[in-house]
């Protein structure tokens, strides 16, 4: 019963168009699946569960270590360790998904930092900035991986070849239907850069610097100035268009949409999306300027997006006043970002300046700053 239930089901994938699972890899699949029952669909828990609005990358990277596949039409493969098992990342250099997408296309490249992980017969992979993630079943042999049971794409069967050249995973594609070929475009785009030490350097793995997309080896601790020397910085949860007193004038940070008024100019990077209204901040060092000259008590700047702004500091007239994640400030109905506001000054030309942190490689969405009174509430 079990080579018949099993291999059927297996010899139809096999038997399809552009699929070449080797004989040797279908005997793995058997003896896997007749060592142990698979579970039913009601024993199986989500592999997804929606992240909560306090999930990070590094939160949601970690849970997804807890989901396995489900073996839509092949069992799963046995849990042992095979010579690609490990951890990987890489940072796109293009322009990121800095938008919240339930209809986005499923393994499409974008820039910022794309996680992958073999382990045991599961390969997951994360997409840092909107929290998209996929986990499938995997099976080697010699040279050849087999990607099936993926959630993206649940009856397709992946093949490539995959070596390992200077500590980096390389993939070749030989045939991949899945997300209309976008896995395949995605995996075989770049090289993957091992997340783990080399052998000689584990006891001394302290000493080993991380390529870009892992794990970061240290968070900066976030920051608010407060008061120093009369000038007050305050950080508020929410968007200052809704204060008891918004600030008398407004600068949108793409002036194209929105020219400042006068005494009021701006400059950003040259990497800078402009995006409506807004501007986005996206690869390290990246930074927007608003040089103000005015007799205004306050000025500030509001940072307004969705789930995917990551780190920034602010300084005024170059000294750093805050930095944090802007994602954390506040959030409402799916919106996230919050107001920085420098006060106490005296007249005369102030710079505001934002620039990005490229500790998880999120985008910073900003969308103007602010002149007028200090605020003595929201």
């Amino acid at each position: 019963m079990c080579r018949g239930g099993y291999l059927s089901e297996l010899e139809k994938i096999a038997g399809g168009p552009g699929y070449r699972l080797t004989s040797l890899v279908m005997l793995t699949f058997v003896l896997a699946s007749c060592a142990k029952p698979d579970s039913t669909p009601t024993e199986r828990a989500s592999p997804f569960p929606e992240p909560q609005l306090s999930a990070t990358p590094t939160s949601v990277w970690y849970g997804l270590h807890n989901a396995t596949p489900y073996p839509n039409t092949t069992p799963l493969p046995e849990a042992v360790w095979r010579p690609v098992d490990g951890t990987y990342a890489k940072v796109d250099p293009n322009p990121p998904q800095w938008w919240a997408c339930r209809r986005c296309a499923d393994y499409r490249p974008a820039g910022g930092v794309w996680k992958l992980s073999f382990d045991r017969g599961i390969m997951r992979i994360f997409y840092a900035i909107p929290l998209w993630r996929s986990i499938a079943s995997f099976e080697t042999s010699d040279d050849r991986l087999f990607l099936f049971n993926d959630t993206t794409c649940p009856h397709e069967v992946g093949e490539y070849s995959w070596a390992i050249k200077d500590r980096s995973l390389v993939f070749t594609l030989i045939d991949d239907p899945c997300s209309f070929g976008l896995r395949a475009e995605n995996l075989t785009r770049q090289v993957w850069p091992s997340c783990m030490p080399p052998n000689e350097m584990v006891a001394a793995s302290d000493h080993w610097h991380k390529p870009p997309g892992c794990e970061p080896d240290r968070i900066p601790e976030p920051m608010l100035r407060g008061e120093e020397n009369g000038i007050a910085t305050r950080a508020y949860g929410a968007v200052a268009n809704d204060f008891d007193t918004p600030p008398a004038v407004i600068a949108a940070a793409n002036p194209a949409i929105l020219p400042p008024d006068q005494g009021i100019t701006l400059a950003a990077s040259a990497e800078s999306i402009p995006y409506g209204r807004n501007l986005v901040l996206w690869k390290e060092g990246d930074w927007v300027e608003v040089l103000a000259k005015s007799p205004f008590d306050a000025m500030g700047v509001q940072f307004h997006g969705d789930h995917t702004i990551g780190w920034a500091s602010v300084l005024f007239d170059d000294e750093e006043v805050w930095r944090g994640n802007t994602s954390e400030l506040w959030s409402d109905h799916g919106r996230h970002g919050g107001y920085i506001e420098i006060s106490g000054f005296e007249p005369g030309t102030h710079a505001l300046r934002v620039e990005t942190m490229a500790i998880d490689h999120r985008p910073v969405t900003i969308e103007f700053f602010g002149f007028g009174q200090v605020q003595t509430g929201e």
